[in-house]
């Protein structure tokens, strides 16, 4: 009877010790799924996330131009400077725009953006939607017209694109469906 006892203690200690080790591995590997998931997640976020695209675009463009690598948006909402960082942060590393071609290529290789029409209309879209954004934010009225950059029209332009008076027709374009885009939070998830 003593032997019966003393293995049964034996066995009660055996399986509390398994509970006790077994349960946070198991638990450790259910977590570790959830992250995975929630990382994939965040990457599909980020591929419609407007801020996440500004950020990537900036970062591209300052890498591209040799600048220093500084954010050049500071939203208010947390989750929308997160996005704007971890885009620039990407744009900033890779260097690659969104056709898969590097920045800086030349001849037949050279990426479409750096066309007349392409690279006004890529300008455009980022200050209005900046400029939109930053109103939303201030709680000002909408008044996309209004702006410096839309009234210039010009950010980007080279002599060799071109008329002069094209680039800006494009980019103000663009600059205005950046801006409702922007005020209106389209493209963000926290809206």
């Amino acid at each position: 009877m003593k032997r019966s006892v003393v293995k049964a203690m034996w066995i009660f200690a055996l399986a509390v010790a398994c509970i006790a080790f077994v349960t946070p591995m198991l638990a450790g590997v259910s977590q570790s799924q959830e992250n995975q998931t929630i990382n994939h997640s965040d990457r599909k976020d980020n591929a419609n996330n407007l801020m996440y695209q500004q950020g990537l675009k900036y970062g591209q463009a300052d890498h591209t131009n040799n600048q220093p690598h500084q954010y050049r948006l500071q939203p208010n909402d947390s989750d929308d400077r997160r996005a704007y960082e971890a885009g620039y942060d990407q744009g900033y590393q890779n260097n690659r725009d969104s056709n898969g071609y590097s920045a800086g290529e030349t001849g037949q290789n050279a990426s479409p953006l750096r066309t007349n029409g392409n690279l006004a209309t890529q300008n455009g879209l980022q200050d209005g939607a900046n400029d939109g954004l930053q109103d939303r934010q201030a709680g000002h009225s909408s008044r996309a017209t209004k702006h410096r950059n839309y009234e210039h029209g010009n950010r980007g332009y080279e002599a060799s694109f071109g008329s002069k008076d094209q680039y800006k027709a494009s980019y103000r374009t663009a600059y205005i469906q950046g801006y409702d885009k922007g005020y209106n939070g389209q493209g963000s998830d926290h809206q």
